[in-house]
């Protein structure tokens, strides 16, 4: 059994998601509403860099791009925190990184596919992480009929706005901002994918 780590005081308590979101769906904020149901707190997403020289045509926004637009996208959202920049999914480093933001690591939301590689990760290196004594994973099961980044870039590359608008959240912006939204996302994909 892992002993208990030490709270932090002054740290806010969040739920962790990892992935490069290419970009962010429905199906990706379906996991941030479960893990506020579940745990009671909001989600931090460690977004995996995606340079500018890593961009093709299964990852086609740069994080340079879209680590902006979503930080306003959700700046009103009690689900989601904020997004943090970060190189890959290590567990260490991510909590790092959060730390120099405020945060400390509750739980970790992933689906199926995820959750076996995960969850031995958090506990090999839970003290190191820093995980809270009541760290918990969160797994989320798929379906076939959630929604994936490659549905809404096929989306995009087809100029259907909405099948675009209903496959990613667009819980606080206007019908000009989604516009907007769509708009940026679609002339960076149709640079990428001729």
């Amino acid at each position: 059994m892992t002993p208990p780590c030490v709270i932090i005081e002054n740290m806010k308590r969040v739920n962790l998601m990892i992935g490069r979101f290419q970009p962010f769906t429905t199906g990706h904020y379906k996991c941030v509403e479960e893990a506020m149901k579940k745990k009671g707190l909001p989600t931090v997403v460690a977004m995996i860099n995606t340079t500018m020289e890593k961009v093709d045509e299964k990852h086609p926004f740069p994080s340079s791009l879209t680590l902006p637009l979503y930080n306003d996208l959700f700046k009103k959202d009690k689900n989601l925190e904020k997004f943090i920049l970060v190189n890959n999914a290590d567990i260490v480093k991510i909590s790092e990184a959060f730390a120099k933001e405020g945060y400390q690591i509750a739980s970790w939301t992933c689906g199926t596919d995820r959750i076996d590689a995960y969850t031995r990760m958090s506990e090999k290196y839970h003290d190191q992480a820093n995980l809270t004594d009541d760290f918990e994973m969160i797994e989320i099961f798929r379906t076939g009929d959630d929604v994936s980044a490659t549905k809404v870039r096929k989306a995009l590359i087809d100029g259907d706005k909405q099948a675009f608008y209903s496959m990613v959240p667009m819980v606080h912006l206007s019908s000009r901002l989604k516009n907007d939204y769509y708009e940026i996302l679609k002339e960076q994909i149709d640079k990428v994918v001729k």
